[in-house]
Parts: C-alpha cells; structure tokens; sequence
C-alpha cells in the first residue's frame, strides 16, 4: 500500500512537467508571434483605431443626419390646444368661439415625426475632416513603425536568448575540459609526476568555472523569460530556438520612415485643424425637411401628416473671443508639430550614421573575433602537448585553456552584436528588421 502511495505521488509530481511541451521558436516566428503579443501592439493599434474612429465621425459635415421624434403632451394652453387641433383636422367652427378659444378643454397630441437635416456649406466640418483624416493616416504610419520597433525588440530577444544559451554551452565546454585536466593532473600526481600544488590550481579553476555556469544559466532564464514576455507568453515556459548565431552579412534595407511619416501627417493634420478653428467664423449653410403626424389618442402613425423643408443659415459673428483663444492654441500645436518633425528628421540622420558606425563595428569585430578564436584554439594545443610533456606549467595550460573559453565567449558577443547591428540598421533606414 506504501508503495502504491509513492508511486501515485511521483505521477503525480511528474505530470506537470511531462505536460509542457516546449516552445520551438524559428526567428520568423518569434517575429510574428511578437507582432500579435507584443505589450506595444495593443497601445499603438487603440492609437489608431480611435483615430479611424475620428475619421469615421468627421463624414458628418458630408452626409445627412436623420432623426426619428415621438411625442405625447396634454395642454390646456390655448395656443397650444388651437395648433394642436388644426394639426389633428379636428379643428370646428364651435373651436372659433371665444369661450373656447379662451378656456379649452384639455385635448391630447400625439406627434410622430422625422427629421433630414444635409449639410451643404461646412467650411468648418470640411477643414475637420482633412484634418482627421490626416490624424487616421499618422496613427496607421505610427502603427506600422511601433511594428517594427517590436519586431527589432523580439529580434534581440531572442538573439539574446540564443546568446545565452551559447554561453552556456561555452561553460560546460570550458568545464569539462577542466575536469579532464584534472583527471589528468590527478594521474600524473599518483605517478609522482607533478605534486599536489597542480590539482588544487585546477581545483580552483573548475569551481571558478561551476560558477560561471551557474550565472550563465541564470542569464540563459532571465533572457529567455524575456523573450517569452515581447511575444506576449508567460514566462517560465520551456523554449527551443531553432535559429543560430550564423553571421548577417547583408549590408541593410532602406525604406521610408514611417514614425517621420506619421509627424508629416501629424504635422498636416495640426495645419488642417488651424483652419477649422478659423472656419468656425464663416456662417454654415444646411436643408432641412420633416414629415409629421399628428393624432389625438395613443396611436404610433396615423392622422394628418405634415411637411417642412427648407434652408437655414447658421452664423456666430461673435464668440466673445473663444475662437480666438482657440486659433492661438492650434497654431501653437501646429508649430510644435512642424518643430517635432524637424528634429525627428535630424534625429534620424544621426541615427542612420551611427547604426553604420555601429555595423562596421560589429563586422570588423566579428572578423576579428573569428582570427582570435583561431590563435586561441591553437595555443591551446601548444599548451597541452608542452604540459603533458612536461615542459609547461599547469599556470601555463590553464591560462591558455581561459583565454580560450574567452575568446570564444568574445565570438559569440561579436556575432550578437552582428546580428543586432545589422537589424538596427535596417530600422534606422525605415525597412524591417528582420
């Protein structure tokens, strides 16, 4: 019975684990998983959407506004009681008489109308339409860039990731052949070749190498469950990444910059609403027609049906300096547009200069990462053959056999930056990362 329990409790300890199943990740992936589940996805899709939205509701100066009325009152007013039975037809000779004209008796109204009202001069709904429709066109340009922006973030992440999972792989390299020289030391000491001094020198150098691991992996976590978070994952999760630190020779893309597209149309937009406000001291010119029926009891239709159409003007000369107040204001948000634009515009040289910068950096040094690497493999065979021959001192084998686990630790920086350089680049001059 005691050993059917345990049993049931180590299933059931073990289900957990064995139920997740990894997350196999190719860089292409990676990139649209983060283009969907991003953090920055859902404020930069909302941005646009509510300008859209704007766009959308500015047509009014355009298109017709309908309105449906019900109504229902009981008067004894007797202007009220007098319209109210001439719109009914219920109107009689005995209503012209001066007691009735004076004292009604209470009636009934119930109205049923429509109302159509068409703009056709709106020089202030026009100039708010351009300028909506201009604040729509900066948010999807704003949208398209935030997309690239977390793309390059996911793309780093997960070359982050592969970075530190290569750092590892490096430090259980480096770790193994620590313990090998150890196991070599340890034989040549029963031999009474080297003494004892030797073994607690590599001693030193495999615990200093136990917990170099113990922090790479605890990078490889953090760097992972980063990733996880820029595609929108719950972090801890197992993860497989399928693409490796290979170099990225490609000199960059280039594109036009939609976060500089999305200030042009800010800009425009700003412009166009300045002359909305300005617009708003012009009269407006609008038709209007209606269809009513009128009847004495609770019914919905029926009864004499009456109609009105015609033209109004509508003009406020004066808006005791409100409008005034509010041209000064848009101007000022225009001006800010126009300044933001510009220095967005040199921001943007500047930063296509120093991603080129950053990317020669980065090939130059991947170049010399591979020469270095190449030296330190070598060394490394001349220290061994001169150790075992008795010739170098283990100071000497394990010094080369560091600076070896260095460079290649070095390499594997010198692709990341590579590859994140190259991205970068391709960002700064307006295409995709990736």
């Amino acid at each position: 019975m005691r050993r059917s329990a345990l049993i049931v409790r180590f299933l059931l300890a073990a289900a957990p684990a064995a139920a997740q199943e990894p997350i196999r990740l190719t860089l292409t992936d990676a990139l649209e998983r983060a283009r969907v589940g991003h953090p920055a996805v859902a404020r930069s899709k909302a941005t646009r959407l509510s300008r859209e939205a704007d766009a959308t509701g500015a047509l009014a100066a355009y298109l017709p506004r309908v309105s449906a009325e019900w109504s229902f009152a009981r008067t004894d007013d007797p202007v009220a009681v007098f319209g109210s039975k001439l719109r009914q037809g219920r109107f009689a000779a005995a209503d012209l008489a001066l007691d009735a004209l004076n004292r009604p008796a209470p009636v009934s109204n119930v109205g049923v109308g429509v109302l159509i009202e068409q703009p056709l001069v709106s020089l202030e709904g026009w100039s708010g339409r351009r300028a909506a429709v201009a604040a729509a066109d900066a948010g999807r340009f704003a949208e398209a860039r935030a997309l690239q922006a977390v793309e390059f973030d996911a793309l780093a992440g997960y070359f982050g990731a592969t970075l530190a999972a290569a750092r590892v792989g490096v430090t259980d390299t480096a770790l193994t052949a620590a313990n090998r020289i150890l196991a070599q030391v340890r034989a040549m000491r029963r031999e009474g070749v080297v003494t004892g001094i030797d073994e607690q020198l590599v001693l030193a150098r495999v615990s200093e190498l136990e917990a170099q691991r113990a922090a790479a992996a605890a990078d490889r976590l953090v760097a992972e469950d980063r990733l996880l978070l820029s595609l929108g994952e719950k972090p801890g999760q197992l993860v497989v990444l399928l693409d490796s630190l290979a170099p990225d020779l490609d000199g960059g893309g280039s594109g036009s910059r939609l976060d500089l597209e999305a200030l042009r149309h800010g800009a425009l937009a700003a412009g166009a609403n300045v002359d909305r406000v300005r617009a708003q001291r012009f009269p407006s010119l609008a038709a209007f027609g209606s269809l009513v029926w009128n009847r004495h009891d609770l019914g919905v239709l029926g009864g004499p049906r009456h109609w009105t159409a015609g033209l109004a003007v509508r003009w406020t000369p004066f808006r005791g300096l409100e409008d005034e107040g509010q041209i000064r204001r848009a101007r000022a948000e225009r001006d800010l547009a126009q300044q933001e634009l510009a220095a967005a515009e040199r921001s943007a040289s500047a930063e296509v200069r120093a991603a080129e910068a950053r990317r020669e950096a980065a090939l130059a040094g991947v170049a010399a990462a591979d020469r270095a690497l190449d030296y330190a493999n070598q060394a490394a065979q001349v220290a061994a053959a001169r150790y075992t021959g008795g010739v170098a001192t283990i100071s000497e084998l394990l010094a080369v056999r560091a600076a070896e686990a260095a460079a290649r630790l070095a390499r594997l920086d010198a692709l990341y930056q590579n590859r994140v350089s190259a991205a970068a680049l391709r960002l700064a001059r307006g295409s995709d990362p990736r």
